[in-house]
């Protein structure tokens, strides 16, 4: 859920692609980065960059995934 979320896709996209309802894939969310220590969202980026996560999917726009790098969501 959260390689999808920093994928750019929002929380919406992933209830429909994972065929959850918007309140689980939410909380989900919240308890990932709660666990993580993190508060913003662009902390979550950060842990996400840090970590790995965003380069093993993207997403492509259409609701399907695909395997490339993603471009940095804090470009100099």
């Amino acid at each position: 859920m959260v390689r999808l979320f920093v994928s750019g896709m929002t929380i919406t996209e992933i209830a429909g692609q994972l065929r959850r309802s918007i309140k689980t894939i939410s909380t989900q969310k919240n308890t990932a980065m709660r666990k993580l220590g993190i508060e913003r969202d662009s902390e979550l980026f950060q842990y996400a960059q840090s970590n790995g996560l965003m380069n093993l999917s993207a997403y492509s726009g259409d609701g399907s995934l695909e395997d490339s790098p993603l471009p940095n969501p804090n470009p100099l």
